[in-house]
């Protein structure tokens, strides 16, 4: 039976910290347009650009719900998991995510799909971990090479150089923990062998990537799931009249998704606009009409997985306190 998951008080701080920095740049970015102008571009928007964008964001959702149940069957434990309880799941952290800071919603889908599917939390957790860092240097990779075709995007070379250090600086601190805990007599301590335990179960997410299918399914679902995003956000930028080039596109989507990193409010409420607008102005287009893209690209990208998501937690009897139970935010989980 695994342990909870505790979080620790420190948690605060750095939710406080992401409030007052997308609060800050929110508040940056609305002092640059014309509401009224955002409004009525936003209006004036191509329903049928906007609904092949919303179709395609369905299609992501199936993409990742495969993908995340590959990784749960390399577990090896538990009844096989249809590809609807696991977008189910994926939708419900989603709408948890919206709603919560620091991505709890990873850690409340990770506790209520490891119970409800009979497989350890903590190695459900693991196959979450595998998501966010197979989508997160994918797009790390994608903003690095098409920030070197477009030429003279700074916010964008400034946000792949503190991806990197990002990577840089967690790579060698879990190399630095490892070596702690298994070379030096501080691993023998009761925290050191509880590390070692906790990594173990973990590391046991990462099954699925030992065997050649489960390594290709989770490769190509990784890549189409980069896809489809790019896919989208071309789409909703055109259904405003922003033409953007595949390589810009893929620099638009790649930046916003590098500015989650970023300590924010609930939502990435405030960097998601803020790295998007400048993006998009940086591209030559105006801040009127790159809030209005950012706005709608939000609403679409956003909006179904939340709908999928309410009606999952209705269908299979979720209460709202047991997620914010199984995300740690009512104590620990039950």
């Amino acid at each position: 039976m695994d342990r909870p998951i505790v979080i620790a008080p420190s948690r605060r701080a750095r939710v406080a910290l992401g409030a007052i920095v997308g609060i800050g740049l929110l508040v940056l970015t609305l002092s640059r347009v014309d509401l009224a102008v955002v409004a009525d571009r936003i209006a004036a928007a191509s329903l049928p650009g906007l609904g092949f964008a919303v179709l395609i964001v369905f299609v992501d959702l199936a993409v990742r719900g495969l993908r995340w149940r590959t990784l749960l069957h390399g577990l090896g434990v538990g009844a096989p998991v249809s590809l609807a309880r696991a977008v189910a799941y994926l939708t419900i952290g989603y709408l948890a995510n919206l709603l919560l800071p620091a991505r709890l919603g990873d850690l409340a889908r990770a506790y209520l799909a490891g119970t409800a599917f009979q497989r350890s939390r903590l190695a459900t957790l693991g196959t979450v971990v595998v998501e966010r860092l197979a989508d997160g240097l994918t797009m790390l990779g994608l903003a690095v090479l098409a920030s070197l075709l477009v030429t003279g995007i700074a916010t964008v070379q400034a946000l792949a150089g503190y991806g990197l250090l990002v990577v840089a600086a967690a790579a060698g601190a879990l190399v630095l923990a490892w070596w702690i805990v298994t070379r030096t007599a501080a691993g023998e301590s009761s925290p050191g062998r509880r590390v070692r335990e906790v990594a173990g179960r973990l590391a046991a997410g990462t099954a699925a990537l030992r065997t050649p299918r489960g390594a290709t399914i989770v490769v190509v679902t990784t890549l189409a799931g980069a896809a489809t995003a790019v896919t989208v956000a071309w789409s909703v930028a055109g259904s405003l009249g922003i033409a953007l080039s595949p390589v810009e596109a893929t620099l638009f989507m790649s930046a916003i998704a590098l500015s989650l990193a970023i300590p924010a409010a609930p939502g990435s409420l405030g960097t998601y606009e803020f790295v998007g607008v400048v993006v998009l102005t940086s591209l030559g287009h105006g801040a009127d009409q790159a809030l209005a893209t950012i706005v709608v690209m939000r609403a679409v990208s956003t909006l179904p997985p939340i709908a999928l998501g309410i009606v999952a937690t209705w269908m299979l009897h979720l209460r709202p306190r047991v997620i914010l139970q199984a995300a740690g935010e009512e104590g620990t989980p039950p």
